[in-house]
């Protein structure tokens, strides 16, 4: 080989490694940058960043930053650019970001894996650094053992009853109504310790127009879990402890022996008289001091013995209801249900078709006798057979049904001034 060609060989070659030198420096810096930064998880119910509320790190670069690139990596999609950083002057060699959740709020987050950091340094070198961002889904929170339908008891007092439970820890309960249209928060319940599982007992206060009943737990994510209630029309109205008196004497007239089904209200000996139309039934005690229910049209002997001083009780025959009785005998499969429902609130109607095979009434009479023994279906006591079916005539031929709760009789020295206390359901239909 000739000097000439020897010269030749060793300026290529020189060429070269200069040139790879060259192309080094354009790709990282002699130094590189060190990104100082933590795992973060995202959770994909509240969609919420953790342990930080935004996704951040700080860069430290002694090549000096020009720009940042962010990027979203996930599993089987396309990286997405989320975030460019320009730092200032003072910024280039110390950077600390952090990228709002907004930039990410409408990705599907459940496959990230995290974000890939792109710098480009002042002097055209570039770097490139990695965020762990781990997609978190919390187990949702569940209402368990809501009753469907729940009635007011005689108090207007409603108890919601059920287990609330969530992995994520409980933060409180609330409670809505909807008495006025639309559901409006009634209470809410914060629940210390974050416990897993909670059972509920909330007493409602029922308020008028209410319908409906919202149950909403929210646990330490902000999860949250409901149920309805709904609270029934009650196809009646309730009256309770009615005190009615028997027929009275001259000398200490009845104020309240005849019973209005409509108003719920009680007439007495001296004001019944041009009202009889109204009456659903009477009270009267008999001389061997047996308390009876009476239809009206069956008062034709004892209409005398009802007094208002020296004047007697005489009404027009033609505005006498024929009402009529019947005691419910426990022991048969409706009779029971009845009961059942009656000692669980749960009667919403008194519909023929409530009564069951439960033949109608047809008694004229219903007595009170407080032997077990003796109850019929013209018979009460006050400890099993204490439901009574009224079945009351309406002008049009049809009934309205009544069912009566016997709960106290009280026998008087003198048998007219003997009394008896009820509560009563009144059909409204």
């Amino acid at each position: 080989m000739t000097i000439k060609n020897t010269l030749k060989l060793s300026v290529c070659l020189l060429g070269i490694l200069i040139c790879s030198a060259c192309k080094k420096d354009k790709t990282a810096a002699s130094v590189p940058d060190t990104l100082n930064t933590k795992d973060f998880v995202f959770n994909t119910a509240n969609k919420q960043i953790t342990p930080d509320a935004e996704i951040g790190a700080e860069l430290n670069s002694p090549a000096g930053i020009q720009l940042i690139y962010a990027y979203l990596v996930r599993n089987n999609t396309t990286d997405s650019l989320i975030y460019i950083g320009t730092p200032t002057v003072e910024q280039q060699h110390a950077y600390a970001f952090k990228i709002p959740a907004a930039n990410y709020a409408q990705a599907k987050m459940q496959a990230v894996k995290g974000i890939r950091i792109m710098v480009k340094h002042l002097d055209n070198t570039s770097y490139e650094g990695f965020i762990k961002v781990t997609a978190f889904t919390p187990p949702l929170p569940k209402l368990e053992n809501v009753p469907a339908s729940l009635l007011p008891d005689l108090n207007d007092k409603i108890t919601i009853t059920g287990k609330a439970g969530s992995e994520n820890g409980l933060k409180e309960i609330n409670i809505y109504d909807d008495y006025q249209g639309t559901f409006a928060l009634v209470n809410k319940i914060a629940i210390s310790g974050s416990p897993k599982t909670q059972d509920i007992s909330y007493v409602y206060t029922y308020r008028k127009n209410a319908a409906n009943l919202k149950i909403v737990i929210v646990d330490n994510f902000d999860l949250t879990a409901e149920a309805a209630i709904k609270i029934p029309l009650k196809a009646f109205n309730f009256y309770q402890d009615i005190t009615m008196m028997a027929n009275g004497t001259a000398a200490a007239p009845s104020t309240n022996s005849f019973f209005v089904g409509e108003t719920g209200t009680t007439l007495g000996t001296c004001n019944v008289s041009g009202q009889e139309a109204k009456v659903d039934f009477l009270g009267y005690c008999t001389s061997t001091s047996i308390y009876t229910i009476y239809t009206p049209t069956n008062t034709s002997t004892i209409a005398k013995n009802y007094k208002c001083g020296t004047l007697i009780w005489e009404p027009n025959t033609a505005d006498l209801k024929a009402t009529r009785f019947r005691v419910l005998i426990p022991g048969t499969a409706d009779a029971d249900r009845i009961y059942a429902a009656y000692t669980a609130n749960t009667i919403t109607e008194l519909s023929d078709e409530f009564f069951g095979n439960i033949a109608v009434p047809g008694s004229s009479t219903a007595k009170f006798d407080p032997i077990v023994a003796n109850q019929a279906a013209a018979v009460f006591n006050l400890t099993q057979a204490y439901l009574i079916w009224i079945r009351v005539p309406k002008a049009d031929g049809t009934f309205t049904n009544q069912l009566m709760r016997a709960k106290e009789v009280n026998i008087a020295s003198t048998a007219a001034l003997s009394t008896m206390k009820f509560d009563i359901m009144v059909s409204k239909k």
